[in-house]
C-alpha cells in the first residue's frame, strides 16, 4: 500500500513538474524566451555549421524559433497533463494489488 502511494505522489509530482515546464516554455513565463534566445544567439556550433549570426530579437521573431517553441512546449504541457491525469485515475482506482 506505501509503494502505491509513493508511485502516484511520483506521478502527479513529475506531471506538475513536465507541465509546468511546458507552461513556462509556450507562454513565455519568468522570460524563459529571452534566456533560450540569448542561449542560441551565441551558441559556438553556430558558425560551424554555417549559420549567420543573428541578434536575440531576430532569433526571437523568427517562425521556425516560435513554432519550435510551442511544439515543444506544448508536447511538454500535454504529457505532463497526461501523468497528471493519470495519476489522479490510479488514486481514484485503488491499487492493483
Amino acid at each position: 500500500m506505501t509503494r502505491w502511494i509513493l508511485q502516484i505522489l511520483a506521478t502527479v509530482g513529475f506531471g506538475l513538474l513536465l507541465g509546468f515546464i511546458g507552461l513556462t516554455m509556450t507562454l513565455d513565463l519568468f522570460g524563459f524566451v529571452d534566456a533560450e534566445t540569448r542561449r542560441l544567439s551565441k551558441n559556438p556550433w553556430n558558425r560551424l555549421w554555417g549559420i549567420p549570426d543573428r541578434s536575440p530579437a531576430e532569433l526571437r521573431r523568427d517562425s521556425g524559433f516560435t513554432l519550435g517553441r510551442f511544439l515543444v512546449g506544448g508536447a511538454a504541457l500535454l504529457l505532463g497533463a497526461g501523468a497528471l491525469i493519470g495519476g489522479i485515475v490510479l488514486l481514484v482506482s485503488g491499487p492493483l494489488d
